[in-house]
């Protein structure tokens, strides 16, 4: 990874972050929005063939067309802040970076509804522009890949959640912990294995609230539902904890996204008289939960409850206020929302990074400290070392050299923002997912707090030698 000279000081306080309550949502005519920074843009004939990174830190080659596909505006799921900090990534490698191997990025974004057909327009219109890679944030359906393949360019999943996320080829699905893949089975992990030790209790009854959407299928079925099976005994698994807990026992409450009130789905919950919780869905639908089980009585104290990264949302924790506090979170490894006063190494320079300079290349405020910002930045800073690697080698940076560069890894070199990646290593049939570790962390009404000493959580091993089942068995 490349060093970082110059950093600014974070002055931003965190405090009363205003919630977002609108998304950007697609453009009227169903057009992708092209970005690019200043300097590439004004770029003439004879710096765009130059080789490499300008003295001035400055990208003076030819542009390279990345594509963003991301779902915005739509209430079933609208992640604006995951291409607003992508965007400030790209604008932070051009200007002090040198760009990727000295060719500016140009970044261009396709919004997307949550729809089968709104996703395959995006990935069609990409292709048109001639973007050379995709950078898909999320998606709800995995049909855009395809597409995408089949004209020759390769796809950087950087959350994965659907079965062609983690199985489709010249596919690397490199978001830390590897999407649902690495978080739930590790969130089941933790819960099971780890929670007992932490808290200090009996482990047995598992409630297992889900998003009610075509990822969440999935990923609950195949990834939650599944592990907790492997543990019961009632899945044959080849992993250590295969049949190690007869008695544990799980109830699964699918949860509608924006639902307005999960009264009926937060009382379920509670009439099974869980041990722990875990839960995973977008920030807003997360918050919404806590507050249903807050009106029923319940507090994190009563019943732990374990919630992925994707919750990560300061404002809303600082506005669920006591509800909150308690409350554990998925993480990974050098993950850049951590407070800079507690890290070191790897980790504080992540973290300063992204906390510096993704507000000072245009994120705002209230975007900063959410889990899928973070991730947005990430995964530029993915293109970013492996552009690096290529251009030192004395390689040219196109999109092949790229999914090459990717394909390589082999979990021996570090990546910003979570654990090495090992795309070259990937389990079958998950032969797309570059990274499963997890940390967890525990939201004490001001941070983040390491839990387990910040100890790597990787529960891949719970779904090691099983069928997929990607839906109700």
């Amino acid at each position: 990874m490349r060093s970082h000279a110059k950093w600014l000081r974070l002055f931003a306080i965190l405090f009363a972050f205003a919630l977002v309550t609108a998304a950007c949502g697609d453009s009227d005519d169903g057009d992708t929005v092209a970005v690019q920074t200043d300097d590439a843009s004004s770029a003439d004939d004879s710096s765009a063939d130059s080789a490499g990174p300008s003295d001035t830190g400055e990208a003076t080659g030819e542009p390279i067309k990345i594509g963003f596909q991301n779902p915005e505006g739509d209430p079933n799921g609208s992640f604006p802040e995951y291409s607003a900090s992508a965007r400030a990534a790209a604008d932070y490698i051009n200007t002090e970076l040198g760009g990727l191997g000295g060719r500016p990025i140009e970044l261009v974004v396709c919004e997307m509804a949550i729809t089968p057909d709104d996703s395959q327009r995006c990935a069609n219109e990409l292709v048109a522009e001639g973007v050379e890679l995709v950078v898909s944030s999320l998606n709800f359906f995995g049909n855009h890949i395809s597409i995408l393949n089949g004209a020759g360019v390769p796809v950087i999943v950087g959350t994965p959640i659907t079965v062609a996320d983690f199985t489709s080829p010249d596919t690397f699905s490199i978001g830390a912990g590897g999407g649902c893949f690495g978080v739930h089975t590790g969130l089941v992990q933790f819960v099971t294995q780890d929670l007992p030790g932490v808290e200090g209790i009996e482990v047995n009854r598992v409630a297992v609230p889900w998003a009610d959407t075509p990822p969440g299928v999935v990923c609950y079925y195949d990834l939650e539902s599944k592990a907790l099976d492997v543990i019961k005994g009632v899945i044959p698994g080849t992993g250590a904890l295969a049949g190690s807990n007869p008695n544990l026992e799980h109830i699964g409450v699918p949860v509608l996204p924006a639902s307005a009130d999960v009264t009926p789905q937060a009382t379920a919950i509670l009439d099974f008289n869980p041990d722990a919780i875990i839960f995973s869905a977008q920030g807003s639908d997360c918050w919404n939960m806590v507050d249903a089980l807050g009106r029923l009585g319940w507090t994190p104290q009563d019943i732990p409850l374990v919630l992925s990264g994707a919750c990560i949302d300061f404002t809303a924790m600082a506005a669920a206020g006591d509800l909150a506090v308690g409350i554990y979170l998925s993480s990974t490894e050098n993950g850049v929302l951590a407070p800079l006063g507690t890290v070191g190494g790897q980790h504080l320079d992540n973290a300063t990074v992204y906390q510096t300079k993704a507000a000072e290349y245009g994120l705002n405020q209230d975007d900063l400290f959410k889990g899928f910002a973070a991730q947005g930045f990430a995964v530029m800073m993915a293109l970013d070392e492996i552009a690096a690697e290529i251009f030192a080698a004395g390689g040219d940076v196109t999109g092949e050299s790229l999914k090459a560069g990717f394909a390589a890894t082999d979990g021996s070199q570090p990546s910003f923002g979570g654990s090495p990646l090992n795309c070259a290593g990937a389990p079958v049939p998950y032969i797309a997912v570059c990274s499963a570790p997890i940390t967890m962390t525990q939201w004490d009404g001001e941070q983040l707090v390491p839990v387990l000493g910040g100890a790597t959580i990787v529960g891949t091993d719970l779904v090691a030698g099983t069928e997929l089942m990607p839906g109700p068995y």
